[in-house]
C-alpha cells in the first residue's frame, strides 16, 4: 500500500482477535479480561473499511517481521518442536530477499478469509464513512456519559 504522502503515519486496528478459549471474534467483547483497566475514558471505533485499503497480518507472525526472524508457515504449530527448531536453524540467516517472500507468505493475510487467529489490520486513512459505530471501549455505557 502506497504512503499517501510522506508525512502519513499508519493507523493500526484489530480485525480479529482470539479470547482464552481459543474462539475468534471480530468485534471485541468489553467485558474480556485482556481489555479490562486498560482503555478506561477511551472511545473504541468500529470501522468497516474496503479490503483495498487495509494490509491484515498474523499478529504473532508479523513479530519475525519486525525482528527480521525467518518466517515460517502457521502451520508450524502442528510440527513437533525438533521439526520447527531445525527449519528455524536452517533458514535463521536466509537473505532479506529470501525472508522478505516468506513475509509475504506467512505474515500478511488475506482479509476475505480470515484465520480464527490473532489478525491486525493497518491502513493509511480513516474516513467518516469507514465508522460504523462509536462506543466506550470499557465501561458499562450508562456509567460513562453521553456518547451519541
Amino acid at each position: 500500500m502506497p504512503r499517501p504522502n510522506p508525512d502519513a503515519a499508519p493507523l493500526w486496528a484489530w480485525a480479529r482477535w482470539v479470547d482464552s478459549k481459543g474462539r475468534a471474534h471480530t468485534r471485541p467483547d468489553r467485558r474480556y479480561p485482556g481489555f479490562r483497566n486498560q482503555y478506561d475514558g477511551l472511545e473504541l471505533l468500529h470501522l468497516r473499511v474496503d479490503e483495498n485499503r487495509v494490509l491484515c497480518t498474523d499478529f504473532d507472525q508479523y513479530h519475525c517481521v519486525i525482528n527480521r526472524w525467518p518466517c515460517a508457515s502457521l502451520d508450524t504449530g502442528t510440527w513437533p518442536p525438533a521439526e520447527y527448531d531445525r527449519w528455524l536453524d536452517e533458514h535463521w540467516d536466509d537473505p532479506a530477499e529470501v525472508k522478505a517472500i516468506q513475509y509475504r507468505a506467512n505474515a500478511i493475510v488475506d482479509p476475505a478469509h480470515l484465520p480464527d487467529r490473532w489478525i491486525q489490520a493497518c491502513l493509511w486513512t480513516i474516513t467518516p464513512h469507514d465508522v460504523a459505530d462509536i462506543r466506550p471501549a470499557c465501561g458499562k455505557p450508562d456509567t460513562i456519559g453521553n456518547h451519541g
